[in-house]
């Protein structure tokens, strides 16, 4: 019944306006049957970019198109709980400036993380991590200072965070074992200690690649 009446209300909104052509950046889809909406990249909250994002929508919220706040990129921003999206694919057709406001969801699956660390720099940096054997999704931080020094790299906290980060556990406890840098790869090993939902404690490897 909720997913019926999320895909009426999408075929209510847009029946209502005209849609216009689609641009060259991939679109969002709504799949009405499952009620699956999957995105290329989605960004959170400014800075921080997903690929291959899958949400089950269980309702749309308010709903709206030709939203003049819905900017290039797909975007959900956590205040205010507002999902955006530029184009939207849905029954065939694509719709143009879509917004929803306090939407329900739940996440599905999504692929690698990119941050954008907002100063202008030349090196973009790949983070691959392995928790307790099993790799996670890699992350991509673009415009990111190259360390001069090993010990410049072992000793950043927003590395060791983006360790957090991509082992999903940004408020768990790391403690650092070993660490090295030869100026172009790093490699950090150690322990993320988490409490919940349970106590444990997970051994970790971070390689860092810059280029």
């Amino acid at each position: 019944m909720m997913l019926r009446k999320t895909a009426a209300a999408f075929a209510f909104v847009a029946g209502a306006v005209m849609m216009f052509p689609a641009h060259a950046a991939d679109p969002a889809v709504f799949d009405a049957a499952t009620g699956r909406l999957r995105f290329p990249i989605l960004q959170i909250d400014g800075n921080l970019k997903f690929r291959d994002v899958v949400i089950q929508l269980v309702s749309p919220g308010q709903l709206r198109l030709n939203d003049a706040s819905v900017g290039a990129d797909i975007s959900f921003t956590s205040a205010g709980n507002v999902l955006r999206i530029p184009q939207l694919s849905f029954g065939g057709a694509v719709y143009p400036a879509v917004s929803l406001t306090t939407p329900a969801f739940s996440l599905v699956s999504f692929g690698d993380v990119v941050i954008d660390a907002g100063s202008p720099s030349n090196a973009t940096l790949d983070v691959r991590v392995t928790a307790q054997g099993t790799p996670v999704p890699l992350i991509t931080i673009n415009n990111v200072p190259r360390p001069a020094t090993q010990a410049a790299f072992c000793n950043d906290p927003s590395l060791q965070q983006a360790v957090l980060e991509n082992a999903g556990a940004a408020q768990a406890t790391w403690t650092m074992s070993t660490c090295t840098f030869n100026g172009s790869t790093g490699r950090m090993t150690g322990t993320l200690t988490i409490t919940t939902p349970v106590a444990a404690a997970i051994p970790i490897v971070a390689t860092f690649t810059y280029r």
